[in-house]
C-alpha cells in the first residue's frame, strides 16, 4: 500500500469515528465502515474490535444485510490475520452470513461465502 492510501484511510478513519454505532444512510455501517480502513492500515485488532462493534449495531436494530456483510468482511480480516482461533471465529462469521443471505434470497452473496468456506478449509 502506498503512503498516500494508507494516509487517505487514516485520514477518513479520523473524520468518521465520532460516528460510531450509526448508518450511512441505509448503505452501511460506520462500525464496519471503520473496521474496513482500520484493516487497510494493517490495525486488524483494531478492525476486530470495530467489526464487533459492527455485529452488535446490526444485531440490535435488526439489519440483516448489513449483518451479512459485516460478517463476511469479519471473516476475511481474520483469514489474513491467521491468529489463534481466528479461523475457528471465521468459520462462525461465514455461517451467519450464509444464514441470512439464503434466508433474504441473496443468492451472489451465498456463492461468495460457499467459496469462502472452501478457501478456509485448505
Amino acid at each position: 500500500m502506498s503512503c498516500d492510501s494508507k494516509s487517505a484511510a487514516e485520514e477518513q478513519y479520523a473524520y468518521i469515528l465520532e460516528q460510531r454505532g450509526t448508518m450511512i444512510g441505509t448503505i452501511t455501517s460506520v462500525d464496519r465502515l471503520l473496521a474496513l480502513l482500520s484493516q487497510t492500515v494493517a490495525n486488524a485488532d483494531q478492525a476486530a474490535s470495530h467489526f464487533d462493534e459492527a455485529l452488535t449495531f446490526c444485531r440490535r436494530t435488526g439489519c440483516r444485510p448489513e449483518l451479512a456483510w459485516s460478517c463476511c468482511d469479519y471473516a476475511d480480516m481474520l483469514r489474513e490475520r491467521d491468529g489463534e482461533g481466528d479461523r475457528a471465529k471465521a468459520f462462525t462469521l461465514l455461517d451467519e452470513f450464509l444464514a441470512i443471505s439464503s434466508e433474504l434470497g441473496m443468492r451472489p452473496l451465498m456463492e461468495r461465502v460457499l467459496s469462502r468456506r472452501e478457501i478456509l478449509r485448505a
